[in-house]
């Protein structure tokens, strides 16, 4: 019985192995008559690429030695403090802040140098090179040093910037602890204001966040008890 074809139906012969070969050399001689046809661009990119590639390759040895360096001196620098002249920790931190900004451990390093300049009572520039970080306080370091920074305000009776601070932390801080130490006081400072009402607020929501079995509790209680006694 004889086949019939549709109308505009095409036979497609299978392409063989040979074609495709075939196809792959010509390909490959076009793009090597390119290459030369335009050999200055070719090798520009051959340039750009293996420089781009040192780059990236010398970037990271001289990360990993910075970074090496700035842990090395930090710990020494540690370990000076509370044992060594407290100006010339001082100078020596200054220094390290500077040469290391940009590293994690140079963070490390503006809580220590703003605990020295405390010390010795240099309270602006302890403030001073604490506000970078604890602007950031859902960060431990970040929070440490808003903690830091608060006190500070508190020494030198700026009492608003430092209840901002702690309210700032019992909001935000990641950690538990940093946050009902940011509570308590908090809670400080609006008893020492005059703020019965605030006060009571902040030991209840310290009660709500501490656990039953707390050792701690039992004196958040007796200091909301003598709040709540103050406003009867």
């Amino acid at each position: 019985m004889p086949s019939y074809r549709k109308p505009g139906a095409h036979s497609t012969k299978p392409e063989s192995p040979l074609d495709k070969e075939d196809a792959f050399v010509a390909k490959t001689l076009e793009v090597s008559h390119w290459a030369q046809r335009n050999r200055p661009i070719v090798t520009l990119g051959v340039v750009v690429l293996g420089l781009g590639i040192a780059a990236f390759v010398y970037y990271g040895r001289y990360r990993d030695t910075l970074h090496s360096n700035a842990a090395n001196q930090l710990e020494e620098l540690q370990l000076r403090l509370g044992t060594g002249d407290p100006a010339e920790i001082q100078a020596d931190l200054r220094l390290y802040v500077e040469r290391f900004a940009g590293t994690p451990f140079a963070d490390e390093a503006r809580v220590a140098l703003a605990h020295v300049s405390a010390e010795l009572g240099e309270y602006d520039e302890a403030a001073e090179v604490l506000r970078p970080l604890a602007g950031d306080v859902e960060d431990p370091l970040g929070a440490q040093a808003a903690a830091m920074l608060a006190t500070i305000s508190e020494d030198i009776g700026d009492l608003r910037v430092a209840e901002e601070l702690y309210e700032r932390l019992a909001d935000d801080a990641r950690l538990g602890f940093q946050r009902l130490d940011a509570l308590s006081s908090a809670a400080r400072l609006r008893r020492a204001q005059g703020d019965p009402a605030g006060a009571l607020a902040l030991y209840d929501r310290m009660l709500d966040e501490m656990e039953e079995d707390d050792s701690d509790r039992g004196v958040v209680e007796m200091r909301r008890a003598e709040v709540a006694a103050a406003l009867r």
